[in-house]
């Protein structure tokens, strides 16, 4: 086997090495076609063999005039997953040696058949994957990470490692079902991985492409999106659509829950529903509209003022101008007014009698989420005289507004 790289050799590599013929392999490689060179190693203490293997690689390293630079895990992980906490400890000291040394990239051992666990793996799981395959180039933590060996099956590279005298160690620890990668390694030694690593090329590609036509639909339209453009589209969009719609902090929220939940809004008749992403964080459906916004459930205040004044509130501010329907003539005698939210059984006078605001704002289509914020102005009588930008009291429509309420809409 003979493996040409085609990178910059003026810079100077990280080499992320186990011990194992992936990295070893990899980093003999390296070596023979002249690449400036740093070697690193986590010693995760969980076999007799970790510190052997590590004494080989610093050996193979000393005999070479690398520079090798190991670390032992120390991080308690009884309350998380030990694959998670230990990847995440592994790149944070890959970190620290890759700036210190102003490393050019960090190289990793990862091959083929990493590739094909790695497509079976998130083909079984409920999240969304973005690609089913290991990228050759991609970024972490900062560092440019380059995986070279994605074509070379496994067998390969212990078969190079032999052939070139390469010591390398096998971590037997690989072949216990004790993760779901193992299970899987175990699973694929009696199947035909090429037939695999085919398939999983061709479903990568119906990713690549319907992501593609996701960011498309994105680019020609904004929030408020129209439900009527959303319904008839396939499941693989809508998942698409969720994970680039909303905010990138609720990304990693966007699951199989949150795709029957899309699901719902597009189907149901019901004019305004809200289903919780990830705090207060919300997908919502105001009649033929959906929005992604952040909405609160407990949210309430009331602010008294016994003249007209200046004041920015999180949900409104005073101002001495605005459009028509954003203020109101006031009169002494409506002093102390009281400017708050909306509360159940609240109403308001119209020539013919009462109506409760909720029917009022039902009828103006207005959204729900919004409903939870909006100022009213209660006189000194009890009198509702003002909704925010929908209603001012019938008999001071033709005065000239006085005091305007500027509304922060959510």
């Amino acid at each position: 086997m003979n493996v040409e790289f085609n990178y910059d050799k003026n810079g100077l590599y990280l080499v992320a090495c186990s011990g194992g013929p992936d990295s070893m392999a990899l980093l003999d490689m390296l070596y023979k076609q002249n690449y400036h060179l740093i070697v690193a190693l986590v010693n995760y203490k969980k076999r007799a063999e970790s510190d052997e293997e590590k004494e080989m690689v610093n050996n193979y390293c000393n005999q070479r005039n690398i520079s090798f630079y190991s670390t032992d895990f120390n991080v308690d992980y009884s309350k998380k997953s030990f694959q998670a906490v230990a990847r995440d400890f592994r790149y944070s000291f890959f970190k620290e040696l890759y700036f210190k040394f102003n490393c050019s990239g960090l190289f990793v051992g990862h091959q083929k058949d990493d590739l094909i666990e790695t497509y079976l793996l998130k083909l079984r799981r409920h999240v969304t994957n973005l690609s089913y395959l290991i990228e050759e180039k991609t970024i972490i933590k900062d560092m440019i990470v380059y995986r070279p060996l994605l074509h070379v099956y496994k067998d390969e590279l212990v078969k190079y490692c032999k052939e070139n005298n390469v010591d390398y160690g096998i971590d037997s620890s690989n072949l216990l079902p004790v993760y779901p990668r193992n299970s899987i390694r175990i699973e694929l030694k009696n199947k035909d991985k090429e037939k695999i690593y085919k398939e999983a090329l061709k479903k990568d590609k119906v990713l690549k492409d319907k992501q593609n036509e996701v960011l498309e639909f994105l680019n020609t339209h904004n929030q408020p999106y129209n439900i009527n453009d959303l319904k008839d589209k396939d499941n693989l969009f809508l998942r698409y659509f969720l994970y680039f719609a909303v905010d990138k902090k609720y990304k990693q929220a966007i699951n199989n829950h949150s795709l029957f939940n899309l699901l719902s809004l597009l189907r149901f008749d019901k004019p305004n529903v809200m289903h919780n992403i990830e705090e207060n964080y919300y997908m919502v459906r105001s009649y033929s509209n959906l929005t992604f916004e952040f909405c609160f459930n407990d949210v309430e205040y009331c602010y008294e003022l016994s003249e007209i004044k200046e004041l920015d509130t999180p949900y409104f501010k005073i101002a001495n101008a605005g459009l028509k329907m954003q203020g109101i003539c006031l009169f002494e005698s409506d002093f102390p007014i009281k400017i708050r939210n909306i509360k159940n059984g609240d109403k308001i006078d119209i020539k013919d009698g009462h109506k409760k605001i909720n029917r009022l704002l039902i009828d103006k289509k207005i959204p729900l989420a919004r409903r939870k914020t909006m100022p009213v102005i209660e006189n000194a009588k009890g009198k509702i005289i003002f909704v925010s930008g929908i209603y001012r009291y019938f008999e001071r429509k033709t005065m000239q507004n006085n005091f305007f309420v500027l509304e922060y809409k959510k």
